[in-house]
């Protein structure tokens, strides 16, 4: 039975407990913040982050995972699995996908590897990453896996509010959400991420609107078979958001966490994000280990 590795990044806020029973190998991106580095989620904690943010006089700014921290990854499970599925935050906000792809080329021939571009973060890339690394422990082979991590991009639907638009234009990841806001960055619009960049829904005024806009958003989906609820600094947000969509989709099924640091910086304090899984798209007989 082929063993797969199951590769992605700091981003994809899954939950340690998940990260651990899946196997999953994460690769840190990096922020900068009061003139220190840190690796995202292994030496600054969401929580220690936020702290930071709160205080502090300049805005907060981050980078991409080095070609050479992949190779080293890539090198090391080469040791012990037949082949590797890489799958990254959009490469429409940051390169780290391109570092993958410029690391898997450099050992080439190796074992092989695929690099996939998730179009998406957080849970967006979470879910997708971890329908991989089921299919990996079940024994599955590289391309069943590949062919199911993109089918489950598709079926992945990420929706979220800022608290201010500040953070997204000074980082350069507003993307066309610029078209609805222009100047006026008090505003609060229900925003998704959409071929991979941040792109408007619907224009508010008020944080009490845009949450109900977002729940409304998201009851809409005419299929949910997985939630995840994201926040930066423990926003109470959450609770009400779950409540509200517990008919559509039972607290069982809902995942709970805080929006990584390097994401943080980028949506600022306050963000409330909901992240729709489908479901799995069924696999062929022939696909069966």
């Amino acid at each position: 039975m082929p063993r797969v590795a199951v590769v992605t990044d700091s981003t994809a806020d899954l939950p340690r407990e998940m990260i651990e029973a899946y196997d999953i190998h994460v690769v840190p991106l990096t922020v900068h913040i009061d003139g220190e580095v840190f690796e995202d989620g292994v030496s600054i904690t969401p929580a220690e982050f936020m702290r930071r943010l709160t205080t502090t006089t300049t805005f907060p700014t981050t980078s991409q995972p080095s070609v050479g921290r992949f190779q080293e990854v890539f090198n090391r499970l080469a040791e012990e699995y037949d082949a590797i599925i890489s799958i990254h935050i959009s490469s429409r906000l940051s390169g780290t996908y391109q570092s993958a792809l410029l690391a898997r080329d450099t050992i080439n021939g190796r074992l092989p590897i695929s690099v996939i571009d998730s179009r998406s973060t957080s849970m967006g890339l979470g879910f997708p990453v971890l329908r991989a690394a089921k299919l990996a422990q079940a024994g599955y082979d590289l391309d069943t896996i590949d062919r199911a991590t993109r089918q489950a991009i598709e079926s992945t639907h990420a929706v979220f509010l800022v608290d201010t638009l500040e953070y997204l234009r000074r980082g350069g990841r507003i993307g066309r959400a610029a078209e609805i806001v222009g100047t006026v960055l008090q505003l609060k619009p229900i925003l998704r991420l959409e071929e991979g960049v941040v792109v408007p829904h619907a224009r508010t005024r008020t944080r009490p609107k845009a949450t109900a806009g977002l729940i409304e958003l998201v009851r809409d989906f005419p299929r949910i078979d997985q939630l995840a609820i994201l926040t930066t600094n423990g926003s109470s947000d959450a609770e009400r958001v779950a409540d509200a969509l517990a008919d559509r989709c039972p607290r069982e099924r809902m995942i709970f966490a805080e929006l990584s640091p390097v994401l943080a910086a980028h949506v600022g304090p306050g963000a409330l994000g909901v992240v729709v899984y489908e479901g799995d798209a069924p696999l062929s007989i022939e696909e069966v280990p």
